[in-house]
């Protein structure tokens, strides 16, 4: 028994492709629901779309503090774990839900394999960083999106055990695009906005306001409840809403999203996830987070980094914008992969007798 602990959307695109090929080589598997996301829209939905079961359990630990999901999914997933007994854990990303799934099994010493190890910020203050390094550290084994995270978690002491697979987030795109036709029509700038940080202040809000309101072009940003939520309380709703060029829309499915992804010229986001599916998606990204994400991408002037609160910054920024364009016929670097990361990872349990 395989047991894939999940609890948010990138996690969620991350567990399909590895479900899939571990369902085509007959192992038994068993999909453990955090309950961390919880909007239909923002869980559910995804599970359809991307043509996997249901969860089996479903922990439904909701928001909260880092300490409340996290203990909440621990309580959760270790009566859980001791009752399936599985033979190896799966855990993904960087999440509250990943840490609890690292602490937990281990303790019960069940075999760990982390999915999108290796990955560093560089910035322990930023919550999913401390998430990452602790779930690394207590996995079996590392799947690595791209190389620079292999040589991170080599010169943790980890090296032994970390692997180039690619980013499987990449073989889930490829096999959502392909089956997309692109529609000629208006390119737009495609925003996300969720982050803690962008959040939890009135006065990060409105600089986010300010730099937005300077964008040429219509924008489409599916919102977030927790944003909504923090506009609205902040009395900045009808702030946003008075932008002309904004069309703000319920929360997405995937299918949706890589839909308008491939009819953006420009993506302005905060999440890790979205800022690397820009450069599958052939769109490139101005990220609202001070964090180290991505390098190769930024090294290369695919993502720019942009702090709302810094003039300057804004300023290269809407620069950065106004000369942003698709780039569909672009042949990219293969620093994320040939799109075929789930065989690879199957492969590697296989090799060292993990499943």
């Amino acid at each position: 028994m395989i047991a894939h602990i999940v609890g948010n959307r990138p996690q969620f695109i991350k567990l399909a492709p590895l479900y899939r090929e571990l369902q085509n080589r007959n192992y038994e598997q068993c999909i453990i629901h955090s309950g961390q996301h919880y909007d239909t829209n923002l869980s559910e939905i995804f599970f359809k779309e991307l043509d996997i079961p249901s969860p089996c359990i479903n922990l439904m630990v909701g928001s909260g503090t880092h300490a409340e999901i996290t203990s909440g999914a621990m309580l959760g997933l270790e009566k859980e774990l001791i009752r399936i007994a599985p033979d190896l854990v799966i855990i993904y990303g960087d999440t509250d839900t990943t840490l609890a799934g690292a602490l937990v099994a281990s303790k019960l010493n069940i075999p760990i394999a982390h999915v999108e190890g290796g990955a560093r910020s560089h910035h322990k203050e930023n919550p999913e960083e401390c998430n990452r390094i602790v779930a690394d550290h207590l996995s079996d084994i590392l799947f690595c999106p791209d190389k620079i995270s292999v040589e991170y978690a080599k010169a943790e002491g980890m090296g032994e055990k970390s692997f180039w697979t690619g980013d499987i987030m990449y073989d889930t795109f490829l096999s959502v695009a392909s089956k997309k036709d692109k529609e000629a029509g208006e390119e737009i700038i495609l925003m996300t906005w969720h982050r803690q940080e962008n959040t939890e202040s009135r006065a990060r809000m409105e600089s986010i306001i300010r730099f937005i309101q300077r964008l040429e072009g219509k924008i489409v940003c599916p919102m977030h409840p927790r944003t909504k939520k923090c506009l609205k309380s902040f009395g900045l709703w009808e702030d946003i809403q008075s932008i002309n060029n904004m069309n703000i829309i319920e929360p997405v499915g995937y299918l949706e999203m890589i839909s308008l992804m491939q009819t953006a010229r420009l993506i302005v986001t905060d999440s890790g996830g979205v800022s690397k599916e820009s450069f599958f998606a052939g769109a490139k990204c101005l990220l609202m987070v001070d964090l180290d994400l991505w390098d190769d991408l930024v090294k290369t002037g695919w993502i720019f980094k942009v702090d709302p609160e810094s003039r300057e910054s804004v300023d290269m920024a809407i620069t950065f914008a106004d000369n942003a364009a698709r780039t569909d016929e672009v042949s990219y670097p293969q620093y994320y992969g040939d799109g075929h990361a789930a065989e690879k990872m199957v492969n590697l349990l296989e090799k060292y007798s993990l499943i």
